[in-house]
């Protein structure tokens, strides 16, 4: 389990950790995010960053409540996975066993339960739970009908257009399968999804705050308050409970809570759980790249797998729902698990988790990490660079989701285009043809890049 040497919590560690999180919230304009680690199931660092409310200025804690997306849907699959070993479904069924009202096309009768677990339906994303999301932080303009639960199988059942498979065969992310999930769930108990999850999960691990209720949850004494951005300005706005988006992103929790849920795989299960169905949501059901930044990456049920992060396996995933976030990811080697929440959509929860949980990992550390590499090498090239006599000027920098531009400026060339990172790789397109970017240090140790016939050395 786990290694004594690389898993304690050290004040070196501590000081690291503390630092990226600083510095990536400002980076991403993230107001209050909360974080906790755990070790063999029980946590071992957690703390609040920033302000969960900016009108107050109230600090956040690590009881904070946030809104954490999609980390809802492996939550969902632990149900499914229950109920089957209660003898109540099988995820091999078809979900017209359950639902007769799912009729998209002539491949409905043969997507199964665990199809929809593992989001490989082969219908494209029909953006239900975007429209109802945006719907309600008022920024939907489509009108689209999807209040009521018949209303959603209207509209799903409308689009067997957006077919581009048989069931099975490929990976494509389906939050509405997750909401026919729900719907399963509460046909073969005959109670409603949020109760089910309340007495299957979240009362066996004392997650007395966590909810699946919006207004519930914005009464509580340690809420963070949401926001989504409009012109460059943070907003508040509520989390979204509609009942379409229960079962595939609704939950709403801390960082402690969610931790003492992602530490059932991590020895933290103490008889709560069945080991068979822990080892189940886990598995690799569909490889979704073969060759990632962390080795050959698979979908479990509600769970993203890759094979070689530093050498080990990860399983995590993230969520957001607009107005908030979270990540949750554990090392089964080490024993160690992170859990995040923050109070904006796009923060960099998945970055943070993977650092955090890097720290712990024997011969390897965050300065081996894919994107912290890129990170560094990202402020390094933001600047202005000059070549022979600044005939040419070259401008480098980053915009608000973060990708660089390159600016090349002269009597002869006036262009803007993304420079793009592969691993060690660093390249533009320019005329439809690849460019790399050559960067090295003067005998002065200025900063110098080689594009094409050109050498420019940063100012």
């Amino acid at each position: 389990m786990a290694k004594a040497s690389s898993t304690v919590m050290t004040q070196g560690k501590i000081l690291r950790l503390n630092q990226y999180v600083s510095k990536a919230m400002q980076k991403g304009g993230v107001p209050a995010l909360s974080l906790t680690l755990a070790l063999n199931g029980r946590a071992i660092f957690s703390r609040g960053y920033g302000r969960r409310d900016l009108e107050s200025g109230k600090p956040a804690t690590s009881d904070t409540l946030y809104g954490v997306g999609s980390i809802t849907k492996s939550v969902t699959s632990m149900c499914i996975l229950s109920l089957e070993k209660q003898g109540l479904l099988k995820t091999s069924a078809p979900v017209t066993d359950y639902l007769e009202d799912f009729r998209v096309d002539e491949y409905a009768a043969k997507t199964t339960l665990s199809h929809l677990m593992y989001h490989s339906s082969g219908i494209a994303s029909v953006n239900a739970a975007e429209i109802v999301l945006f719907r309600d932080l008022g920024r939907d303009t489509t009108n689209i009908p999807i209040e009521t639960m018949d209303d959603f199988m209207d509209f799903l059942n409308g689009a067997s257009s957006e077919r581009h498979s048989p069931p099975g065969k490929k990976f494509m992310y389906w939050n509405e399968g997750y909401t026919l999930l729900g719907r399963v769930i509460e046909k073969v108990t005959g109670k409603p999804y949020a109760q089910c999850v309340r007495e299957m999960l979240l009362t066996p691990l004392d997650m007395k705050r966590s909810t699946f209720n919006g207004i519930e949850a914005l009464k509580d004494v340690d809420h963070a308050t949401p926001y989504i951005r409009k012109d460059g300005e943070l907003v508040p706005a509520g989390i979204s409970d509609h009942q379409t988006v229960l079962a595939p992103g609704g939950l709403i929790t801390s960082s402690d809570e969610l931790s003492r849920y992602v530490s059932l795989w991590t020895g933290g299960n103490r008889g709560l759980i069945e080991p068979s169905i822990l080892k189940e949501s886990i598995k690799p059901r569909f490889t979704v790249e073969e060759n990632g930044p962390y080795g050959k990456s698979h979908y479990g049920y509600g769970w993203s797998i890759q094979d070689d992060f530093l050498g080990h396996r990860i399983v995590q995933h993230a969520g957001a729902v607009g107005a908030s976030s979270g990540f949750v990811g554990f090392l089964e080697d080490y024993g160690v698990s992170v859990s995040i929440g923050a109070n904006v959509s796009e923060a960099p929860n998945s970055r943070i988790g993977l650092y955090a949980l890097s720290l712990f990992i024997e011969g390897s550390g965050p300065e081996d990490l894919p994107f912290v590499k890129h990170e560094k090498l990202k402020d390094e090239l933001i600047g202005m660079y000059g070549d022979y006599r600044d005939f040419s000027s070259l401008i480098i920098s980053e915009g608000s989701t973060g990708n660089l531009t390159l600016e090349l400026r002269s009597d002869e060339y006036n262009i803007a285009v993304p420079v793009i990172m592969d691993n060690d790789e660093v390249f533009i397109y320019m005329d439809n043809e690849k460019m790399p970017i050559e960067i090295r240090k003067s005998k002065d140790n200025k900063l110098e890049i080689f594009l094409e016939r050109h050498r420019f050395v940063k100012k």
